[in-house]
């Protein structure tokens, strides 16, 4: 990764993470990226900068969606199941979609 604002992002979302609870950063196993995990699930992977996969079950996003699928930064394909895609672009946006992170975190947990 040599975005430096890439990384800066995906930075800002491990330090958002953290702060709903217990993440650990290693490499996807979806490819050659940092992505976080929750005992051995990965729940979310850098796409590209400022691109991030995040899984939150089905069971999870129903929870959520009415605050969030209208969400600008928010992208859900029903075809992926567990699935989102998060566009964010400033930290400002991670603060928003705060309690998104935690509802993915307590889904796969």
């Amino acid at each position: 990764m040599s975005d430096d604002r890439g990384d800066a992002l995906w930075e800002a979302f491990v330090i958002a993470m953290l702060a709903v609870g217990p993440v650990a950063e290693r490499r996807s196993r979806y490819g050659d990226k940092p992505a976080l995990f929750t005992a051995s699930r990965e729940i979310a992977h850098m796409e590209a900068p400022g691109v991030i996969d995040l899984r939150i079950t089905r069971a999870g996003w129903r929870q959520v969606q009415e605050h969030f699928s209208g969400d600008p930064a928010v992208r859900r394909d029903p075809s992926r199941r567990d699935w989102i895609e998060l566009h964010v672009s400033s930290s400002a946006d991670l603060d928003r979609l705060g309690g998104l992170l935690a509802a993915a975190l307590a889904a796969n947990s």
